[in-house]
């Protein structure tokens, strides 16, 4: 959402990339060589991260989006995410 799809995008809190990913995973998932402005591997991260959550919040889209926002406990974010989803992407 907050990339506007741009592989580049850094948000102000130093989130980079297409899903915004913020620098401290690379240690966590992968090897410092890792440039998370490469949309596969950015991709890959982001998609890596959000299985983690919606798994410690047993299938949870609002709670589990609302980790990976950084704003557990609200909901304005996952409801934009939805919203978008639903929206834009998704196939009748």
């Amino acid at each position: 959402m907050e990339s506007a799809f741009k592989a580049d995008a850094i948000s102000s809190a130093g989130a980079v990339g297409l899903m915004q990913i913020m620098p401290f995973w690379v240690s966590e998932l992968g090897l410092p060589i890792d440039d998370l402005t490469h949309p596969p591997r950015n991709l890959r991260y982001g998609c890596t991260i959000l299985a983690h959550y919606l798994a410690i919040e047993n299938g949870d889209f609002t709670r589990a989006l609302a980790r990976y926002n950084g704003s557990l406990g609200e909901t304005w974010y996952p409801e934009r995410v939805m919203r978008a989803w639903r929206d834009t992407w998704r196939q009748p």
